[in-house]
């Protein structure tokens, strides 16, 4: 008699390793535009501010935010007649605990939020200042992961910069801080935007066998 019940699965799927598998030595890649990678990207550990304009170079290991999405200077102080070109770098890795959040600090308005950390000098020891006067300081700040975090936090995994004015807008799934960068009334208003993603941990990857 032929079984009218209702399908549970069309195909099923025995997973393992056997004696014969062997790691993959290179990353997957896909053969359409829509897939990337699939290694991912090491989370954010770090961020700092350099002022190019003064001399100062991108730390070693660190990557400079030179560009907003569409191709403009991604200068802090964009615009800014008297103001150092200041931008920001980042460092990715799986030596410390990744940051969860970024942020902006007016100092002279507001307090700085619990768990925040301030950018407070620069790689070269100058201080870190984004705005173009002493009197009404700006800061970018972070959060970080603690030890017991890393593996289940949302981490930050890109940052970028966009000057709205220009017509940028974020980028798709990123979260945009809301104060301006640059606080020149010659300037464009600039911002500060960032990606969340799961920080995932290393992964070995085995080829298919049978």
């Amino acid at each position: 008699m032929e079984d009218k019940g209702p399908r549970v699965a069309d195909y099923f799927v025995l997973a393992g390793l056997t004696d014969s598998s062997t790691p993959l030595e290179q990353e997957i890649h896909f053969h359409d535009v829509c897939h990337k990678t699939a290694k991912p990207k090491p989370p954010i550990t770090d961020v700092a501010v350099v002022m190019r304009s003064l001399g100062e170079e991108v730390p070693p290991g660190y990557t400079c935010v030179e560009s907003t999405p569409s191709g403009l200077s991604a200068d802090l102080n964009n615009g800014s007649l008297m103001a150092p070109q200041i931008f920001l770098c980042y460092r990715r890795g799986r030596d410390k605990p990744p940051l969860t959040d970024l942020g902006v600090l007016y100092e002279w308005k507001e307090r700085l939020k619990q768990g925040c950390h301030i950018i407070q000098t620069t790689p070269s020891g100058r201080p870190a200042n984004i705005s173009s006067t002493s009197s009404q300081r700006i800061y970018v700040t972070y959060r970080r992961a603690t030890e017991s975090q890393t593996y289940a936090a949302l981490a930050v995994t890109d940052i970028c910069v966009i000057i709205p004015g220009k017509g940028e807008t974020p980028p798709h799934t990123f979260c945009k801080v809301d104060k301006s960068l640059n606080s020149s009334m010659w300037g464009s208003s600039v911002y500060l935007c960032y990606k969340k993603s799961v920080a995932k941990t290393n992964t070995i990857a085995y080829k298919a066998g049978e």
